[in-house]
């Protein structure tokens, strides 16, 4: 928080503050929110709580001064396959040195097009709306461990080692779903 004054406290799942189930005589979640709630008025930080829909439900109501201190609620659409699609792609785009994908591209027949029908078959509504964006990187990450397995040994062809294809995406979803 002392950090953050002066500027922005981005709290991220911030459902986990106050669990749905009680694991021990002392809650240090609702301590911990009872803290950011005390130096909102203050008008030195913008605070922004970020969760799921239900869950955030639980934080709304474990302070009564929530709603007077937090005036504005946005609630975003989950991701359709579409626009996780995407993010594959946007992914995979712009990756960074350090990233287990660094170095690696997406054959072209794993177009958005095509990616979108693979989510569409391989995952269910209910697991991509759990999920969200979060499908994506173990999906990715699978895919990359799959073209490893998949490849020979002896193989040598730079575009083979490192080309992903629509079966090591599948098998990349399947391994992460199972």
């Amino acid at each position: 928080i002392t950090e953050a004054m002066g500027g922005i406290l981005f709290v991220d799942e911030a459902y986990r503050l106050i669990p749905a189930q009680k694991s021990d005589d002392k809650d240090y979640g609702l301590e911990a929110l009872e803290e950011i709630m005390s130096v909102m008025d203050c008008g030195k930080i913008v605070v922004i709580f970020a969760g799921y829909s239900e869950p955030m439900k639980r934080v709304i109501s474990a302070n009564e001064g929530f709603t007077r201190r937090v005036t504005k609620i946005f609630c975003f659409s989950d991701f359709n396959t579409r626009e996780l699609a995407e993010i594959v792609h946007i992914k995979m785009k712009h990756q960074v040195v350090d990233s287990s994908l660094y170095g690696f591209k997406l054959h072209p027949l794993c177009g958005i097009e095509n990616l979108a029908i693979l989510l569409e078959k391989e995952t269910t509504e209910k697991q991509r709306r759990e999920m969200n964006g979060g499908i994506v990187d173990p999906m990715l990450t699978n895919a990359r461990e799959n073209l490893d397995l998949r490849l020979d040994l002896a193989c040598t062809d730079v575009e083979s080692l490192t080309t992903i294809t629509m079966e090591d995406l599948r098998e990349g979803v399947r391994l992460f779903l199972k």
